[in-house]
């Protein structure tokens, strides 16, 4: 199931479903950046600039889905309280499951959603960047031209080619055809028992997450393994982890990335399955769009890449 590409003059939702923006001006900026750059309309509510309840930001997000003349839905930011929701969306699952399908785009906090659309409604929703980031030049141009190459439908290349094995698994030639699921590591930890717990049977299963300490990661990565949520995955890639470093030095901040890339190389080495590693997902200035619900394949040998639907074709 596909989503119908936007065109120049269709009007886009910026949204925040969780935490507000730091600035009152983002939402103008990106709107004002949306028109500019590709002639799209846009529009947002008081959500994205006064705290407001879970209800009532369900209550915006749901103006929007209904909205035949929105044709995108896209996170100005994550912060914190998107889960909460995800229950007063859920009281209308008969008429969302209704829906055409539309485009949402987000990443971090946003993840409570792109889950619960992709398992619920089978929704090829996108985990990738904002348009604020594109406003504030808080991406490289490759991140911004593949999202709105992918959200225009234009012929584009969204092969992944920057991964590197971290264990032997991830080293045999082999090709992995399945669909994604993921997205931040400490949300899809508050995943579990809720009603958008993560799927991960027969996925290829991706992580990243931001302004997070070593030994937080492994953790989370050692429940996971416990509760058994890799034990029917086809492959783990792990995303930046780094692109926020923590310390208030250079050298304090050298050591703690060292110390997360070693931890995430610790992880695969204890798992039978492929693990790779690519820094261009997550919340860094490199951040490729990722669909769920749509064909992937993963490609494994010399030069390993995760080649998208449009690359198969």
């Amino acid at each position: 199931m596909r989503f119908t590409p936007l065109q120049a003059g269709d009007t886009v939702a910026l949204t925040c479903p969780g935490s507000v923006c730091i600035d009152a001006q983002h939402p103008l900026l990106a709107q004002d950046y949306l028109l500019k750059n590709y002639q799209l309309q846009s529009v947002f509510n008081q959500e994205t600039t006064e705290k407001t309840s879970p209800k009532a930001r369900a209550d915006i997000l749901l103006s929007y889905l209904f909205d035949d003349n929105i044709k995108l839905i896209a996170a100005l930011r994550g912060g914190e309280g998107t889960a909460d929701i995800l229950p007063y969306l859920h009281q209308h699952f008969d008429d969302i499951k209704k829906l055409k399908p539309k485009p949402l785009l987000g990443l971090s906090d946003f993840t409570a959603l792109l889950i619960y659309f992709d398992q619920y409604y089978q929704w090829p929703v996108i985990h990738g960047p904002s348009p604020l980031q594109f406003a504030l030049n808080r991406v490289e141009p490759e991140t911004e031209i593949a999202t709105m190459d992918l959200l225009f439908g234009n012929p584009h290349t969204m092969a992944l080619q920057t991964l590197s094995p971290l264990n032997a698994c991830a080293q045999e030639t082999q090709c992995i055809e399945a669909m994604l699921t993921g997205g931040n590591l400490s949300l899809i930890d508050i995943s579990i028992k809720d009603i958008w717990e993560i799927e991960t049977k027969h996925k290829i299963l991706f992580f990243e997450d931001v302004n997070e300490k070593a030994h937080k990661i492994i953790r989370f990565l050692k429940y996971f393994s416990r509760i058994g949520l890799f034990k029917e995955v086809k492959a783990i890639i792990l995303g930046d982890f780094t692109s926020d470093p923590i310390g208030f030095t250079e050298a304090e901040q050298d050591i703690n990335k060292k110390n997360i890339l070693n931890i995430l190389k610790s992880f695969a080495d204890h798992h039978q399955l492929p693990v790779l590693y690519t820094p261009h997902i997550g919340h860094g200035k490199m951040n490729m769009p990722l669909v769920y619900h749509t064909p992937y394949r993963l490609e494994l040998g010399e030069q390993p890449k995760l080649l998208h639907s449009h690359d198969l074709q």
